[in-house]
């Protein structure tokens, strides 16, 4: 299911892509299109990339830190266990069901899967929050009106 919505994503990305490139061009003279082009799509590449490390940044922090806190008292009692709390961040969830099976560091791994659930969740609503800032900017976009004719041309084009 989840790489069906993902496919459906992809595939409207690409969509809205090719339409955010037409309307930055819409108003650009065409001598000036490529470079009118190329600063839209660095701009893109730029944001991803930016949304990219600040969405990883929120998932993980939240990870590490949701996880040390679920687990503090059970790491208190037990100092060994502090490398598995580290672990989980560091293989970014890739050991929870390693630890799992371990009844030892089992707790571990249910503080460390309800932190990646609050890590995503949290990823999420910044996501949200760009989407809706992205949203309200754009409703302030407004179409470019033609200059108006010069009162020769005009003349110059009833004459003919």
């Amino acid at each position: 299911m989840t790489s069906a919505i993902l496919f459906v994503y992809g595939i409207g990305v690409g969509f809205a892509t090719a339409q955010l490139t037409q309307v930055v061009l819409a108003d650009v003279p065409v001598q000036q299109s490529g470079q009118a082009a190329s600063t839209q799509s660095t701009a893109r590449q730029v944001g991803s990339a930016l949304g990219i490390a600040i969405l990883g940044t929120a998932l993980f922090t939240t990870l590490k830190n949701s996880t040390e806190s679920q687990v503090s008292g059970l790491v208190a009692q037990f100092p060994q266990l502090k490398d598995a709390v580290d672990s989980v961040t560091h293989s970014s969830g890739g050991t929870i069901s390693a630890l799992a099976g371990n009844p030892q560091t089992a707790a571990i791994a249910d503080a460390a899967r309800n932190a990646l659930t609050q890590g995503v969740s949290v990823a999420a609503w910044i996501a949200a929050g760009a989407l809706a800032l992205g949203l309200l900017t754009s409703l302030r976009l407004r179409p470019a009106v033609p200059p108006p004719e010069e009162p020769q041309a005009a003349e110059a084009a009833g004459e003919k």
